[in-house]
């Protein structure tokens, strides 16, 4: 597609919110980040704000208010009445062609380069999605904190305060997860979280900050941290292998792996076993881009723009150039 112009990609979840600004040849122009953006858990208003905040610190310098297409993959949005809830509250900007998808959707699309495969989304939620080269798609997961998120930073945060009373009460075996928790939230003892939890109402992401806790103590030799964080990774790989089921990938296929959950090693070896032994023909990579990247990409294709290996490498250098200013 000829002529001058940009498009907005967002990436949203339930801790932050990042997004870029894109020429129609593919040049990453700024970055920009905000806060929640999870309708279904920031609440709407609160989203909106997040996606508008983030737009904003990108496109300050660029003086740009007008987009020609704008893709936000954001997380809590794959039931109508999330995106809508989001859409009547984007005021301040012409978003152009405006879709707003799923965070698995935008993440996959970075990942491959708008290719088919497999992502898995681990940061303080988590979810499993898959293209194939029909066009099909298929998702796993991804049902939110009360329902789901088997996984994700939330969970393993989570599993990590319960072990930790388990092990108060007797009823679990002895693990340093109590006295990391106790330093992190600054208690005096355990029976503060009583407190935390309910009376103060400490929500997921909180929870999920926990996660490094977790891979701290797996690394110092902690056998119920590891556990934690080796049955994360095995649901992780269920996912993903249902997913490739759905979608009748079984020859060689990419998965890649995105969000901060990965950084924990004995997370990504227990996916990498439990997907290996359903799906020997999928290959573990290495996300080629971001997933605001990534919904750059698919408001690029939106507009008619050839997604080939050319436009791709622009993305690659101009992203080298870029100074990222995530938060």
């Amino acid at each position: 597609m000829e002529g001058s112009g940009y498009v907005l990609g967002v990436d949203g979840g339930a801790s932050r919110t990042r997004c870029v600004i894109a020429d129609l040849s593919g040049n990453l122009l700024a970055r920009g980040s905000g806060g929640p953006s999870n309708p279904l858990t920031a609440g709407a208003e609160t989203a909106a704000e997040s996606i508008l905040t983030a737009t904003r610190e990108a496109s300050k310098d660029l003086g740009i208010k007008t987009f020609k297409a704008s893709v936000m993959g954001v997380a809590g949005t794959d039931r109508p009445s999330g995106a809508e809830a989001l859409r009547s509250r984007l005021g301040g900007f012409d978003w152009g062609r405006l879709r707003i998808v799923s965070d698995a959707a935008v993440a996959l699309a970075g990942a491959t380069g708008c290719r088919p495969g497999v992502v898995v989304v681990s940061g303080t939620g988590s979810v499993a999605y898959g293209e194939n080269k029909e066009g099909e798609k298929a998702r796993a997961g991804g049902w939110g904190w009360r329902l789901g998120d088997e996984g994700s930073g939330y969970t393993i945060g989570n599993s990590a305060l319960i072990a930790s009373l388990r092990a108060l009460d007797g009823r679990g075996p002895p693990t340093s997860l109590p006295n990391k928790i106790m330093r992190a939230l600054d208690l005096d003892d355990l029976g503060g979280l009583v407190d935390l939890v309910y009376s103060k109402g400490m929500v997921n992401r909180e929870i999920a900050t926990l996660t490094p806790l977790v891979g701290e103590a797996a690394e110092e030799g902690d056998a119920v941290a590891k556990s934690i964080l080796e049955e994360a990774g095995e649901e992780l790989g269920l996912a993903a292998s249902a997913v490739a089921r759905r979608l009748r990938m079984m020859d060689a296929f990419p998965v890649a792996l995105t969000g901060g959950v990965f950084n924990l090693a004995p997370v990504r070896e227990a996916l990498g076993r439990k997907l290996g032994e359903a799906q020997p023909g999928c290959r573990i990579i290495e996300p080629r881009f971001e997933p605001d990247v990534g919904a750059a990409l698919l408001a690029l294709r939106e507009l008619g723009v050839e997604i080939d290996e050319g436009l791709l490498r622009r993305v690659e250098e101009s992203s080298g150039r870029l100074k990222r200013n995530w938060t």
